[in-house]
């Protein structure tokens, strides 16, 4: 197979681009550069397919180059129309050093971040509002179900985990890609711009009025979700259109975050 002369091959730990993907687990790295790294076949080829725009670099190991032969292939081609903007292969123990796995596949992407506005709302009917969840794979699960049961848009509130941790991001599986996102908005924005745009307030807490089951929904709604242990900000709870329930006739006290989305989702995906 023939490779491209654009393929930059990094052998050093002291190679800036080694050093600035490093510093790239760190959320203050982050939103110093404003990128943020994908890491997986399945995830890069997901952001290759959605948000192509928004890779600014792709990294293979040189066993993955071999190993994911067609995919780097398609690559090569992609870079060389123009539409990657660079590749670089680099040694395995390079790899491992800037993965964010401990079993890494051997492909990254750095992607600038492209978390919209909140006045993205007006375009969308189904909205997912995350509320203080700090666990990444939770919160990453949680996007890949908004994105499997149909909605459109998911905000996160202050107090969330960095929808840019690695972890979230491979937790959400591509599913960032699919949908839009909003990015760590004080609750009082939130509130004011659902009810600006005409949407009908579901929140999610053991003390609901309705079974998840049995809620008839609005043409526009959001569906708050909430943190694991403390459930959800008390200014969501009174501002409510409705406070809905999962009835649980077992004797488990509650349920994981993600778990509960998960549930609440498929029903509100079936109205």
């Amino acid at each position: 197979m023939s490779t491209s002369k654009k393929i930059e091959l990094i052998k050093s730990k002291e190679n800036e681009c080694v050093k600035r993907l490093k510093k790239l687990h760190d959320k203050k790295h982050r939103e110093e550069f404003k990128v943020f790294l994908v890491e997986g076949v399945k995830a890069v080829k997901e952001a290759l397919d959605y948000a192509i725009e928004d890779i600014n670099l792709l990294i293979f190991s040189q066993e993955a180059s071999k190993k994911y032969e067609e995919f780097f292939s398609r690559c090569i081609s992609l870079l060389n129309s123009g539409k990657l903007k660079r590749i670089v292969q680099v040694p395995e123990k390079i790899f491992e050093h800037i993965s964010t796995t401990t079993t890494p596949q051997g492909v990254l992407a750095e992607c600038s971040f492209f978390d919209k506005e909140l006045d993205v709302l007006k375009k969308h009917n189904r909205v997912v509002v995350i509320d203080s969840v700090q666990d990444p794979g939770n919160l990453g699960t949680i996007i890949r179900c908004a994105d499997a049961f149909g909605f459109e848009c998911v905000i996160t509130v202050n107090g969330t985990v960095d929808v840019y941790n690695p972890k979230v991001v491979r937790s959400a599986m591509g599913s960032m890609f699919h949908v839009d996102v909003v990015r760590e908005r004080k609750k009082e924005e939130v509130l004011e711009a659902l009810n600006k745009r005409g949407f009908a307030l579901y929140v999610t807490t053991p003390y609901g009025d309705v079974d998840i089951s049995k809620l008839s929904v609005d043409d526009r709604f959001a569906i708050v979700i909430g943190n694991e242990s403390k459930g959800v900000d008390v200014a969501f709870l009174e501002n409510a259109t409705k406070k809905v329930k999962i009835s649980m006739p077992g004797k488990a006290e509650s349920l994981n975050s993600a778990v509960a989305a998960a549930i609440v989702l498929y029903e509100l995906r079936k109205k």
